[in-house]
């Protein structure tokens, strides 16, 4: 697997039970493979205390330290443009990979949901990775459908 990180795409949720509740992975791309890269509470733990720990030796008080682990809370995915694929792909159990060369389709759909009254909706969007290994089916809270085509060119619909 080249090690080179080519794109990364947050917060990628995948349906665990009866769509009831998810997974959520950090899409990893390289040349020639797409990592998934489980999102857990220890590694959300090490993001928030290193962004901590940075802001106290840049001397910000209680405030700033607070501030900086919002930011890194919201920032986890950037840590994985430093980090070689194997790291990634070895960073925890739940992570895999699937050949680039086997993603033969990715279909972006935006839903909208509109609560009871209809007076006010949300969007989300799925994501359909067609490859070798089956179907998979993913939920995002943005719009993807940018990211994946620089990733994945005309494969993306």
């Amino acid at each position: 697997m080249e090690d080179e990180i080519i794109g990364i795409v947050p917060n990628m949720k995948k349906s665990k039970m009866l769509g009831l509740s998810y997974d959520t992975f950090t899409l990893v791309a390289t040349p020639d493979a797409t990592i998934f890269a489980k999102v857990t509470s220890d590694i959300m733990k090490q993001v928030v205390q290193e962004s901590r720990d940075q802001a106290k030796a840049e001397g910000k008080g209680f405030f700033g330290q607070w501030g900086a682990q919002i930011k890194g809370s919201f920032r986890y995915a950037e840590r994985y443009a430093g980090m070689s694929a194997q790291a990634v792909l070895a960073e925890s159990p739940a992570n895999f990979a699937i050949p680039n060369a086997g993603i033969s389709s990715i279909k972006v759909k935006k839903k909208t949901t509109y609560d009871d009254d209809n007076s006010s909706s949300s969007n989300s969007w799925e994501v359909t990775i067609q490859s070798d290994s089956g179907k998979m089916k993913l939920k995002t809270d943005f719009d993807p459908k940018g990211h994946l085509q620089k990733i994945y060119g005309n494969r993306v619909k």
